[in-house]
């Protein structure tokens, strides 16, 4: 079964994205809410995977990819964050991540793929009438 590991210390959207990986993509999660706990769940459970916040207690994720280092491992890693310093991004991507995707952005998507589908209930059926 492929493995994913969310590292990241909101509770809410890991959960919303663990459900999303679960249901739509066949995924085994495995979570952390801090580098710390997660460098240990990537050295434990090898995943094929990462999705990782940069703003968490105890080891803050660039402190994590500097001790997982993408570019020593051929596991994608996806940025999902708040964070849009230009700086602390430029870090980010030189360390040759996947993705980097603002957790602002990634929310209005899935709120706006909610929305169409939504609407297209409403045209065939009774029940968000």
């Amino acid at each position: 079964m492929k493995r994913a590991l969310i590292v990241d210390d909101d509770d809410q959207f890991r959960l919303l994205l663990k459900r999303m990986l679960q249901r739509y993509y066949d995924f085994n999660v495995f979570e952390a809410t801090n580098g710390e706990k997660g460098i240990e769940l990537f050295e434990k459970e090898k995943p094929h995977i990462i999705f990782l916040d940069i703003n968490m207690p105890k080891l803050n994720g660039l402190q994590f990819l500097e001790k997982v280092n993408p570019f020593n491992s051929n596991i994608p890693i996806v940025v999902l964050t708040n964070t849009d310093e230009k700086e602390c991004v430029q870090k980010i991507l030189n360390f040759g991540i996947e993705d980097y995707i603002l957790k602002t952005k990634f929310v209005m998507m899935l709120r706006e793929r909610l929305e169409y589908t939504i609407k297209k209930i409403r045209r065939t059926t009774r029940i968000f009438a």
